[in-house]
């Protein structure tokens, strides 16, 4: 059947992004199929620091989209929304978000709805949710009829099925009067579906239309971050919809119903005071105050609160003070764990001051260029011997003097850390003797060991730890803590396997290291000069996995690389190398630069960073220091775990010597290729683990906010 005005490109549609490089292109490119009803993009950028802005006019160009880039720094979805349907010119509006994806035809399908039902203002399609370990869920619109007030009642009253942002086309004319909330980013579609199901007629197609990618972590953080004041946020904005003709009753139900919600989430991350709090919102509602549901939640947070720790007082104003302990000393900064640490103390300071600990003496006298940070070691250089912790360990605990201890207490009672955050369960030994000198106390596994232990056995059977003594260890530890910070969502899944659902586990990724000394455009590519290709392998050299990746590049990799490109060099380099891996030199070819100050002019001379890791967990700072200075990346698919990077696109990767040197031979001669996944990888690494991704998870993992209502704000120096 012809529907009439079918062909005419009167769809306005409004993107808000913010640091959405990574996903913007595939977001754009699902609204190919239908270029030809669509008169306008509105890409409203919300105060980006990666590059989503220029991305976006990338894949526009090559896509033959209409894009028009509105930027601003609103800091809120419901705000950018607003600002595009301010400029929208469309007979329609289409509202996307910049992860989620139009299915082919649905934005057809949702355009013939309204033309053959020119009553209605608004039409609704089905929608595909996706999440990460669940199989996908088909959620269809139903519960709709033509009683304008029932819709919106129905809807509030979860009797109709949600609307999801991205699976429902707006006539301009229904959305006059009508916007998004800018003040909460808790249910402020929902607020704004309500307002225009309360004014105008709605279609609906059983066919779905979107593909929506649904991030469980995401949405709880925002329940618990600043529970009191995110709820009163948007009771705030439910009230207002009294003004479209909805009863109070349903209002009072919906903002119950949220209590609820909230209440269920600080409730898994054992704030039973604040889900107390919560709970009174609730029982406001006399039938849903009065279900089984909120029994059940009232039962278990008494019973939770009975186990909680008290309180610490807060100190005044914005200041958090954090203490890092670590074993190596993490400044300066070399590779690995001193990276991950030195970055995390540098976020932690935007909120006050920090004290990086070592357990080892500083090698390096010198203190970090950022006041805020002092470096100290709890050890001294030729000092006597003195007995250690506890009188047996296993061998994956390191071994910690008692005077080093005594320091360390010292220095807690002196600088009141807010929270102590401490490296792994190689310092095990001091988590009871911290558990009551703080009020957080973090365990930062940098690998989930017991998983390491057992891909170690595989690699060297006869060095293999004890699998068994470390998940005890692992379980006896997130018994002490309060969170447990791991690096990637594989590794969180590993350890929740492990040891249940039983702490907060928060993924602080790493982040792009020195990342002040990495230019943020893409540098050009290293000269051949001193023999083409340069490999170059920078990691510690004493870390078991490292050394067998050093030991497959230069016995496996490079020869055959040289059989074909004779002038091919490999550069290993980092601290603390092994004997094996100082031997490695001799050979021809080969390289070993030992505990470099600086690893750029290293990165800035390579054209290959070859990492043939065959056990190891979290995220490789090494690939993504790799991509962050334009060197591009082949590796094994362990050794790329858990990055989220796009394979022949932005990293290739094998598992086999043999191909990872075909990969190698292939990329260097083939110059276009090597330079569009210079120019891919650059990208993602800078958007993905850029300084505001990882602010952001560094932030959510000291949990900041959820002591106070009123969160810290950054301390600018």
């Amino acid at each position: 059947m012809s529907i009439p005005g079918r062909a005419q490109a009167d769809i306005s549609i409004i993107i808000p992004a913010r640091n959405a490089a990574v996903t913007i292109d595939a977001t754009l490119r699902s609204l190919l199929p239908e270029r030809s009803l669509i008169g306008e993009v509105l890409l409203v950028e919300d105060g980006s620091s990666d590059q989503t802005a220029a991305i976006s006019m990338q894949s526009a160009r090559r896509y033959g989209l209409p894009l028009e880039i509105l930027a601003v720094r609103l800091g809120s979805a419901g705000a950018a929304r607003n600002a595009g349907i301010a400029r929208a010119k469309g007979k329609f509006i289409f509202f996307l978000d910049a992860d989620d994806e139009v299915m082919a035809g649905g934005l057809g399908l949702l355009h013939d709805a309204l033309l053959r039902h020119p009553e209605a203002g608004l039409s609704v399609g089905a929608s595909i949710r996706r999440a990460r370990g669940r199989p996908d869920k088909l959620k269809t619109p139903h519960g709709y009829t033509s009683d304008r007030a029932s819709n919106a009642r129905r809807y509030l009253l979860n009797e109709a099925w949600p609307i999801a942002m991205g699976s429902a086309l707006v006539a301009t004319s229904a959305t006059a009067t009508v916007r998004f909330p800018e003040t909460t980013s808790l249910d402020e579609d929902t607020c704004y579906w309500a307002a225009l199901l309360a004014r105008t007629q709605v279609a609906t197609i059983p066919a779905p239309v979107l593909l929506y990618h649904h991030d469980e972590e995401r949405m709880a953080r925002r329940f618990v971050l600043a529970p009191r004041a995110t709820f009163l946020a948007i009771a705030v904005e439910l009230d207002k919809l009294a003004d479209s003709g909805i009863a109070k009753e349903v209002l009072q139900w919906r903002k119950a119903w949220i209590a609820l919600r909230i209440s269920r989430q600080l409730i898994k991350h054992n704030r039973y005071s604040y889900a107390m709090s919560m709970m009174r919102a609730v029982r406001a509602h006399k039938s849903l105050g009065r279900s089984w549901k909120a029994t059940q939640y009232r039962i278990r947070i008494r019973f939770g609160a009975m186990m909680e720790r008290p309180d610490y007082p807060s100190r005044a104003g914005a200041e958090r003070r954090t203490l890092i302990v670590s074993f190596d000393p993490a400044f300066p900064p070399v590779s690995g764990a001193d990276l991950r640490n030195f970055n995390n103390a540098s976020l932690a300071a935007e909120y006050g001051p920090v004290r990086l600990v070592s357990v080892r003496p500083p090698g390096n006298p010198s203190q970090p260029s950022d006041a805020r940070i002092n470096a100290v070691g709890l050890t001294i250089d030729g000092e006597p011997r003195s007995a250690s912790l506890g009188w047996w360990r296993i061998a994956e605990e390191n071994r910690i003097p008692r005077t080093a201890l005594v320091r360390l207490r010292s220095l807690v009672q002196t600088f009141k850390p807010d929270t102590i955050v401490v490296e792994g369960i190689g310092l095990f030994k001091l988590l009871r003797p911290l558990r009551p000198l703080t009020k957080q106390l973090i365990l930062d596994m940098h690998n989930v060991e017991s998983d390491l232990a057992a891909q170690l056995r595989h690699i060297r059977p006869a060095r293999s730890p004890a699998v068994l003594g470390i998940r005890r260890l692992e379980r006896k530890a997130q018994s002490i803590v309060d969170r447990v910070w791991v690096c990637s969502n594989e590794d969180r899944e590993r350890l929740m396997a492990l040891t249940g659902p039983t702490m907060p586990v928060d993924v602080v990724p790493n982040g792009i290291p020195n990342v002040e000394a990495v230019p943020d455009v893409l540098p050009a590519e290293a000269p051949a000069d001193s023999g083409y290709p340069v490999i170059l392998f920078i990691g510690h050299l004493g870390y078991p996995p490292n050394v067998d990746a050093a030991e497959r590049l230069a016995h496996a990799i490079l020869p055959r690389i040289r059989q074909t490109l004779p002038d091919a060099k490999l550069v290993l380099a980092g601290r603390s190398p092994k004997t094996t891996v100082r031997a490695l030199a001799g050979l021809p070819g080969v390289e070993l630069v030992e505990n470099p100050e600086s690893v750029a002019p290293l990165l800035s001379g390579a054209h290959l960073s070859i990492i043939p890791l065959g056990a190891g967990g979290g995220t490789r700072i090494k690939i993504l220091e790799a991509m962050a200075w334009g060197v591009p990346v082949i590796a094994t698919p362990l050794a790329a775990e858990g990055l989220g990077l796009v394979e022949n696109d932005q990293v290739l990767l094998l598992a086999s010597d043999e191909g990872l040197a075909a990969m190698a031979v292939d990329l260097s001669l083939d110059a276009e290729r090597r330079a569009r996944q210079r120019f891919r990888a650059h990208q993602a690494v800078w958007a993905k683990f850029g300084p505001q991704a990882i602010r952001d998870a560094v932030r959510a993992g000291l949990a900041l906010d959820n002591g106070n209502d009123d969160p810290p704000f950054p301390i600018i120096p």
